[in-house]
């Protein structure tokens, strides 16, 4: 059996990837000098291993996938851990993060972009203030769930949470006000002190 292959820097969407690897406890290599601004990603030797043309994607024996949730689901079925053994568990994990990455990501990501990344000058701030806008709503449901619930599915970590906390932690970065929604803060604080949520 080879050894996994994550390809992305940690300044990526690369970091959900590598943090699953530190859960699991399995050992990987990492390609992080790709230049996913740049054309690095649309060689036909890349699009051979990710078909999207995208950061991250993994080699794995004789497979190549790319997306950052789809990736952390399989590595979770492949090595057993973080995920529900039963339909129920195992749809809602699906159910999570196909949430975050419809509901949440593109928003958040926005905020990020014009709230924190681009030189001040560059920034428009009426798209910051539309993703708080477009967050209300699904940070208010992940809110009152997490009033009921210190995990998203069943009473342990798993994979779903793993997916939905990375994609918060841009919040984070951005100093997204969470004020609001206090239940999901200090959920992000369970989910990102974690020791392998510190990727470098």
């Amino acid at each position: 059996m080879g050894k996994l292959t994550i390809m992305g820097p940690a300044a990526s969407r690369a970091m959900r990837t590598l943090w699953m690897a530190g859960e699991l406890g399995i050992e990987f290599d990492q390609k992080a000098d790709i230049d996913f601004r740049g054309g690095a990603c649309r060689t036909p030797e890349y699009l051979a291993v990710n078909r999207f043309g995208r950061v991250p994607a993994i080699k794995d024996d004789n497979i190549g996938m790319g997306e950052s949730c789809a990736i952390n689901i399989y590595l979770a079925k492949k090595h057993k851990k973080l995920i529900p053994t039963d339909l129920v568990g195992e749809t809602q994990v699906l159910e999570w993060s196909f949430w975050v990455m419809t509901e949440v990501e593109k928003s958040m990501l926005n905020y990020l972009i014009h709230a924190a990344m681009l030189p001040e000058d560059q920034r428009k701030p009426e798209i910051a203030e539309q993703s708080v806008k477009d967050l209300a709503w699904p940070l208010e449901v992940l809110n009152t769930y997490l009033g009921k619930h210190r995990w998203l599915v069943g009473d342990d970590f798993t994979v779903a949470d793993l997916n939905v906390a990375a994609v918060l932690a841009w919040g984070k970065m951005s100093k997204f006000d969470f004020s609001a929604v206090p239940n999901v803060a200090e959920y992000m604080d369970r989910c990102l002190s974690r020791p392998a949520a510190k990727v470098r």
